[in-house]
C-alpha cells in the first residue's frame, strides 16, 4: 500500500525493525531459552536483551538524533521524537513455546504516538498503523497483501465483549462482568479489538511500550484510547481501549465503580 503521509519513512523503518526482531526471535524460539526474573518480578531472556540491543543499534544508524525508550535497556537520548521498544512482549509465552508473543515498535513525536507495529513472528503476521493511513494486518515481511482493520459497530456496553488485564483482586469488576460479555484476557486482545472481535480492552498495569503501538492501531481502526484520567498518556499505567462507540459508557462505569 502506498502511504503519502509525513511519517512514511519512519513507518518503513519500524517495519524493518519488526522484520529484524522477528528473525532473531524465531532463532531463539525454535532453539529454546530459559527465563530469569527481573527485580519487578517479570521474566526476561537473553533473546529480549539481544533483540533490543540490535534494534537500538539499527535506530542509531537510521535515526541517530532520535531518543529511545526500551523495556530492557531503558532510556537513551533526549529528543521530541522517541521510539518505544518492547523486544518480546509475552516473554512467558515465548519461553513456553506458545505463539502469542511478538515485538512492539512505536514512535512518539512531541508526546503523540504517530505509528505502531505489533508482530506475531511464530504466525508470520504483523499489525501496523500510522496516523492518517489506517490500521492493517499483513505478513511480517513487507510486500504481502494488506488487510484494512476496523473496530466493531456495537454501540452499547450491554452485550459488548470486554476484557481486563489486572493483577489485583477487584470485586467491583463484578459490575462490569454483569453488564458486558466477559472475555478472559490474552496477549492478542488488542489485536482482536482492532479487528472488530472485541469491544473493549482495559489494561490496568501497562507500560508505555505496551500501550504505545496499541494506541495508534486501535485509533486508526476507528476506536478510542484514554488513560485513567481521561487524557491520552501512555505513561500512567492504565489504558482504556474501545471501539469508540461504548467508550463514554465504559469510562463512566470505570470512573464511578472501580475507584
Amino acid at each position: 500500500m502506498n502511504i503519502d503521509r509525513p511519517f512514511r519513512a519512519e513507518l518503513d523503518i519500524a517495519r524493518q525493525l519488526a522484520v529484524l526482531a522477528s528473525e532473531i526471535a524465531l532463532h531463539y524460539f525454535h532453539r529454546g531459552v530459559s527465563a530469569d526474573t527481573k527485580p519487578d518480578g517479570t521474566p526476561v531472556t537473553v533473546a529480549d536483551r539481544d533483540i533490543e540491543q540490535i534494534l537500538l543499534e539499527a535506530l542509531t544508524r537510521f535515526r541517530p538524533d532520535d531518543a529511545v525508550l526500551g523495556e530492557e535497556l531503558g532510556a537513551r537520548g533526549s529528543s521530541p521524537r522517541r521510539w518505544l521498544l518492547d523486544p518480546i512482549d509475552g516473554t512467558s509465552n515465548f519461553v513456553c513455546g506458545d505463539s502469542q508473543w511478538g515485538t512492539h515498535v512505536a514512535l512518539e513525536v512531541e508526546q503523540n504516538i504517530v505509528l505502531g507495529v505489533i508482530t506475531r513472528p511464530a504466525q508470520g503476521l504483523s499489525w501496523w498503523a500510522c496516523r492518517g493511513c489506517g490500521a492493517y494486518r499483513s505478513e511480517i515481511c513487507p510486500g504481502s497483501t494488506d488487510v484494512r482493520l476496523h473496530v466493531s459497530t456495537r454501540a452499547e456496553l450491554s452485550g459488548s465483549r470486554v476484557t481486563v488485564w489486572t493483577n489485583k483482586v477487584e470485586p467491583t469488576l463484578d459490575s462490569l462482568r454483569r453488564q458486558a460479555q466477559w472475555v478472559e484476557p490474552n496477549l492478542d486482545a488488542i489485536l482482536h479489538l482492532a479487528e472488530g472481535r472485541l469491544e473493549a480492552v482495559i489494561d490496568r498495569n501497562g507500560k508505555p511500550w505496551d500501550h504505545a503501538p496499541a494506541v495508534v492501531l486501535v485509533e486508526e481502526a476507528g476506536g478510542t484510547f484514554s488513560d485513567s484520567l481521561g487524557g491520552h498518556s501512555v505513561y500512567l499505567g492504565e489504558g482504556r481501549f474501545t471501539n469508540g462507540l461504548i467508550h463514554h459508557e465504559l469510562d463512566t462505569l470505570l470512573t464511578t465503580r472501580l475507584r
